[in-house]
C-alpha cells in the first residue's frame, strides 16, 4: 500500500469548497485529470473518468463508489481492478482562519501496490499539486465574479446641463 497526500490552504469557506467538489459537472473547469459524472450522494456509484497526462485527450472510465460523502467535510471516490489494485481519491475539508484547509490524497492498495512504484507515487504527488492549485484558481475566479467592479470615474470636459 502507498498513500500520497497534499495539504492546501484555500481562500474560500468550506461550503464554497464543498460546492466545487460536489458539483461534478464543474470538474472540467478546474480539474485536468478527473471527470466524475453521476449522482453526488452517499454510497452512489459514479462514472470516474481519469487520465494521467492532461496533454492527452483520452480519458479512461471506470465505475467508482462514493465511500464517504459528508457534506462540507469529506468526499471519497474508490475504484479498482479486483484484488490487483484499488485506488481511493479523498478530499477532506477543514475550517481555517483564512478559509479552508484541503487535505487531498490518493491511496493505492492491492497486489500492485506492493511493488516499488516510486515513479507512480511521484506522478500522483504532481497531480495532487496541480489539481489543488487549479481548484484554488477556480475558487478565486468564482469569487471575483461575485464582487461588483468599481465604477470608473469619467475624466474630461463635461458640459453643464
Amino acid at each position: 500500500m502507498f498513500e500520497v497526500s497534499n495539504e492546501t490552504i484555500l481562500y474560500a469557506s468550506p461550503p464554497r469548497v464543498w460546492t466545487a467538489l460536489s458539483s461534478f459537472d464543474e470538474f472540467k473547469r478546474w480539474n485536468p485529470y478527473v471527470r466524475p459524472s453521476g449522482p453526488a450522494a452517499p454510497e452512489a456509484v459514479v462514472e470516474y473518468s481519469f487520465r494521467m497526462n492532461p496533454k492527452k485527450a483520452r480519458f479512461w472510465t471506470v465505475d467508482a463508489k462514493l465511500t464517504a460523502y459528508d457534506p462540507h467535510t469529506r468526499l471519497v471516490f474508490q475504484f479498482g481492478f479486483g484484488r490487483l489494485m484499488s485506488l481511493e481519491e479523498s478530499y477532506a475539508i477543514h475550517p481555517d482562519p483564512v478559509g479552508s484547509k484541503l487535505v487531498h490524497s490518493f491511496r493505492c492498495t492491492g497486489l500492485v501496490s506492493k511493488l516499488p512504484m516510486k515513479k507512480m507515487q511521484r506522478n500522483f504527488r504532481a497531480m495532487l499539486d496541480v489539481m489543488d492549485r487549479m481548484l484554488q484558481r477556480h475558487l478565486s475566479r468564482d469569487r471575483s465574479k461575485q464582487i461588483p467592479a468599481k465604477r470608473k470615474v469619467r475624466k474630461g470636459f463635461r458640459p453643464d446641463r
